[in-house]
């Protein structure tokens, strides 16, 4: 086999491997197709970098962290708004037990309010006040579907 008709070849195959993996795991870029992939029982799941995204409210410093999570539960409101949430245990610094709530709201204008509250447990101290950004799809948040 020539050297170009292998390049060809592989090539092909890496085009192939790219696009089969494309088509698995699409990109979301409205909020009207992560709607629809929730809607037929897909997987969604979310990527957020908060250093993309600008404080909000109260919130005066640029966001410095990175996380991920799939959406297990949603509700559509009235007025078009996309809502879910991430709740989790986690562990202080010091040792001591912590609770975090994660609020996500995509509204119709594809920009997302985020929002964290984090508490001290047993008690459900709230440890520091609301944590706001904002952010809109595929700038610091994105959404990527099982193709379920």
């Amino acid at each position: 086999m020539s050297k170009s008709k292998m390049t060809w070849v592989a090539l092909s195959i890496a085009a192939g491997l790219w696009s089969t993996q494309a088509l698995a795991n699409p990109q979301l870029s409205t909020l009207a197709d992560i709607e629809a992939a929730l809607e037929r029982g897909a997987t969604v799941s979310v990527a957020v970098d908060l250093t993309r995204c600008a404080p909000s409210g109260s919130t005066t410093r640029p966001g410095t962290t990175r996380g991920g999570l799939k959406i297990s539960s949603y509700r559509i409101t009235p007025d078009g708004t996309l809502s879910f949430a991430d709740e989790h245990a986690s562990v202080g610094q010091d040792g001591s037990p912590l609770w975090q709530f994660i609020r996500y709201q995509v509204k119709p204008d594809q920009t997302i309010a985020f929002s964290t509250d984090l508490f001290s447990l047993p008690a459900y101290t709230r440890l520091m006040p609301q944590i706001t950004y904002a952010c809109a799809i595929n700038q610091g948040i994105e959404f990527v579907s099982d193709r379920h």
